[in-house]
């Protein structure tokens, strides 16, 4: 049994609008010890890897949709299988086949909220688009939007014993394309980013800490907390509670011995102490070491 974990930390700003009332959008956001956080949802992120996906390597984008709302609930056709389509594989399925009844698998790939390390204060952008409203000669018609700049993070988790098999449909796939799709996803998480209300937001990692272990746990889920230093105008990563996430024993090992970080150079005020007491690496080294894990864990000798 082996899992795949990451927990990610990027800037932007204002990614995840909920209710419209009236001509103010607002912000999705959670309450927390007295105070109000906003956050990315799961199934958002879901669509940005998947569309990050299909822009970096095609991934289904050359078939037919395999979704349908026949049934009255929109979901998969009971055509689609793992094989064909890697969103199925990785992503998970509910579909309907026609006196069988009903079937599901759960996703192999599994998302946490990206979560705000900041509160919000509340700040809106007010607009009216004047120069629209004077060539069509008419009224400005105002508008408001919550906005929020923040650190976030967020919690990857791959089940790898699960990733190409379904016993629904009785389908294994081999090991190399195992490995290709989950090195897809992680190329993904590298580069990810997000398009909302006309800009385009870097969801990319400016810190990411993870491996792959002998259990399935998302370790640092919850245990990610910054400081800002005012003085040097810098982010500082609290490291307290991650090292005593690191000393953890598994089978005679700490998690520490399968573990490995990747941060942004020149971003973090403690960085020395990170490359020195974590394991820190640049985040594309992070990155290609853990596609090599992936390819070992599945018996691929070379780079898919």
């Amino acid at each position: 049994m082996k899992g795949l974990t990451l927990t990610v930390i990027f800037e932007a700003s204002s990614l995840n609008y909920g209710e419209t009332v009236g001509n103010i959008s607002e912000l999705k956001k959670l309450t927390r010890d007295g105070e109000v956080y906003t956050y990315m949802s799961r199934q958002a992120l879901r669509y940005e890897v998947f569309r990050k996906l299909r822009e970096l390597y095609n991934v289904d984008a050359d078939k037919e949709v395999p979704l349908s709302d026949e049934n009255g609930t929109t979901q998969f056709k009971p055509t689609a299988n793992i094989k064909d389509y890697v969103e199925v594989d990785l992503f998970g399925y509910m579909k309907t086949v026609k006196g069988k009844g009903s079937f599901t698998r759960s996703a192999v790939v599994r998302f946490s909220p990206a979560i705000s390390l900041s509160p919000m204060a509340f700040d809106v952008e007010f607009g009216a688009n004047h120069d629209f409203a004077k060539r069509a000669k008419t009224k400005p018609k105002p508008f408001q939007f919550e906005v929020h700049s923040s650190l976030y993070t967020y919690t990857v988790a791959i089940d790898l014993d699960r990733v190409g098999v379904d016993p629904n449909d009785g389908i294994e796939l081999n090991g190399t394309e195992k490995a290709r799709r989950i090195n897809m996803v992680l190329d993904a998480l590298k580069i990810l980013d997000r398009e909302i209300k006309g800009r385009t937001e870097n969801l990319s990692p400016l810190f990411v800490i993870g491996g792959l272990y002998p259990v399935k746990n998302p370790f640092f889920l919850g245990r990610i907390k910054v400081n800002y230093d005012r003085n040097q105008r810098k982010y500082s990563l609290n490291t307290k509670e991650i090292e005593s996430v690191l000393s953890l024993k598994l089978n005679g090992n700490s998690v520490k011995d399968y573990t490995s970080c990747g941060l942004v150079e020149g971003f973090w005020v403690n960085e020395d102490y990170i490359i020195q007491n974590l394991n820190g690496k640049t985040i594309s080294d992070f990155f290609e070491e853990l596609k090599s894990k992936v390819n070992q864990h599945y018996n691929v000798r070379r780079e898919t």
